[in-house]
């Protein structure tokens, strides 16, 4: 099939637009369960950007939506995006289960970038070799797509980030969130749910499949209202015994899923 990029920005309320090659299709838009105020006194309606294999022009057009990139350095930006590709992560944290929470928001200039992790798993891992040293398997199935290193919860498929002012213990709040998801087979392995400072449901939004391939998904509002993102990576954990779906030579298989690149707009302090 020949492959083409879909990166299609809408309104959440028109529905969410997802591409495979030269088929497109609505998914359908996913802002239900609100609490409390609306979506228009939170921050407006959301942005979405999606796109699934060919994401280059996705990603850049999201980069855009949030602005210029900020330095990694300790304290709040009045604005632009941070990103995380996991590639700055050194080997001592790298191919063990004992990534640091926290890692990107210690108070030192290159890892304060203003984000902190949790998982009901029993940790995190940052792989360089795609996971391979978990399941051999893997080596066929993931890919980074800012090579060379990816990330995944251990012994789970969800995980939380929680926003800081870079740096500090302070609580703040992000204007959006996309993620990069790896081998995304079927829709609705991969998603991120959005929730606000006072617990607010401000939508989950899923990223479009393309089996061993690329898949993004990210929303922007026009004002940081983001305290929290829940993300959905697959719909099982990694591990040794744990058979992708593309895995045609085993038994009982589950749609895996890793991550790459974390782009947020500037975690800014909650007011």
């Amino acid at each position: 099939m020949n492959r083409t990029l879909c990166s299609i920005l809408v309104l959440a309320t028109t529905g969410l637009v997802a591409c495979k090659g030269s088929e497109i299709a609505a998914t359908g838009p996913s802002v239900a369960g609100l609490q409390g105020p609306s979506l228009e006194k939170l921050g407006g309606k959301p942005s979405v950007i999606t796109a699934s294999c060919d994401i280059a022009t996705a990603v850049s057009d999201y980069r855009t939506l949030l602005g210029g990139i900020n330095p990694n350095v300790v304290g709040e930006q009045p604005g632009g995006r941070r990103e995380i590709n996991w590639d700055a992560v050194p080997a001592a944290n790298t191919n063990n289960n004992t990534f640091p929470v926290d890692f990107f928001n210690q108070p030192v200039t290159g890892r304060a970038r203003g984000t902190v992790y949790s998982t009901n798993g029993s940790g995190f891992r940052v792989s360089d070799n795609d996971f391979a040293d978990i399941n051999p398997d893997y080596a066929d199935e993931f890919n980074a797509f800012s090579p060379i290193r990816t990330f995944a919860a251990v012994e789970s498929n969800k995980m939380a980030v929680d926003f800081f002012v870079a740096g500090s213990n302070t609580p703040a709040l992000s204007s959006g969130f996309g993620v990069v998801f790896s081998d995304v087979d079927k829709k609705g392995s991969a998603k991120i749910k959005l929730i606000g400072a006072n617990g607010h449901d401000l939508g989950t939004f899923e990223a479009p499949a393309c089996p061993g391939g690329f898949s993004f998904v990210g929303v922007a509002f026009d004002t940081q209202v983001i305290a929290r993102v829940e993300i959905t990576s697959g719909k099982k954990a990694l591990g040794a015994n744990s058979d992708d779906v593309s895995d045609r030579d085993h038994g009982p298989a589950h749609d895996l899923v890793v991550m790459d690149d974390f782009i947020y707009g500037e975690p800014r302090a909650l007011n």
